[in-house]
């Protein structure tokens, strides 16, 4: 793998110099983690900054009633945990594996910031990305304020789509993004029976079907219809 391409497509050094790039590069290492692995942990040490490579990474509060909110999913190009790094201190949530694997590149904090004080470009590219990072946690909340179940699953769909699919030919799209249902009903706020009999009942209905590495859309304008709906009594708790 080239550290350095992998960092210049990520979207937090999209305006960076090429030397902070390479310096950066110089001491970053590459890791890969399988599903379910812990990238970290709620309360440890923001001792890196990390760029996912492959695959994806959602992050993780233990809610009291034993379930886990997942309030961040995160892919290829995307940062992850970087407000927390740049700020310092311990993460406050845990970060996870979600997909069969993931390949992260880890950046040593000290070595980022200094980069940053040193190349005004790379901080104004950060600070992009700390943007980015606003606007993906708006997205949260506009998915959990959707309505009904069904009005949130396909809001949640519509966005991994806008982040990660590839439209064809055909209009469908293909999102390249292995979700368990249960990862999806926690995504979503609500159960995994509920979000199973949606899921099927779109299969049936020909608006979505689900592949071992993802989903494909093939009524884009159907779930469109459904996320705007804000009939909560058409979807379950």
């Amino acid at each position: 793998m080239d550290i350095v391409t992998v960092l210049k497509h990520a979207r937090p050094f999209a305006q960076a110099p090429e030397q902070a790039i390479d310096a950066i590069a110089a001491h970053a290492v590459a890791r890969t983690f399988e599903r379910d692995d812990a990238v970290w942990m709620a309360g440890s040490p923001t001792t890196h900054f990390c760029v996912i490579h492959r695959g994806l990474v959602k992050i993780v509060r233990p809610l009291p009633n034993g379930r886990d909110a997942i309030i961040g999913l995160f892919g290829p190009r995307e940062s992850v945990g970087d407000i927390a790094v740049i700020q310092g201190g311990t993460f406050p949530a845990s970060a996870l594996v979600c997909s069969e694997s993931a390949t992260l590149i880890r950046i040593p904090r000290e070595v980022l910031l200094e980069q940053m004080h040193k190349w005004p470009g790379l901080a104004v590219s950060m600070n992009a990305a700390l943007a980015d990072r606003v606007q993906t946690l708006q997205s949260k909340v506009q998915i959990l304020s959707a309505g009904g179940v069904e009005a949130r699953l396909a809001s949640l769909l519509l966005d991994l789509a806008e982040r990660f699919g590839d439209e064809l030919d055909d209009d469908t799209v293909v999102i390249p993004v292995a979700l368990a249902r249960q990862d999806l009903a926690n995504l979503v706020s609500t159960t995994l029976e509920t979000t199973i009999r949606v899921m099927s009942r779109w299969q049936k209905a020909g608006w979505v079907d689900t592949k071992q590495d993802g989903f494909v859309l093939r009524d884009v304008g159907a779930l469109k219809d459904t996320a705007r709906s804000v009939l909560a009594s058409r979807g379950s708790p």
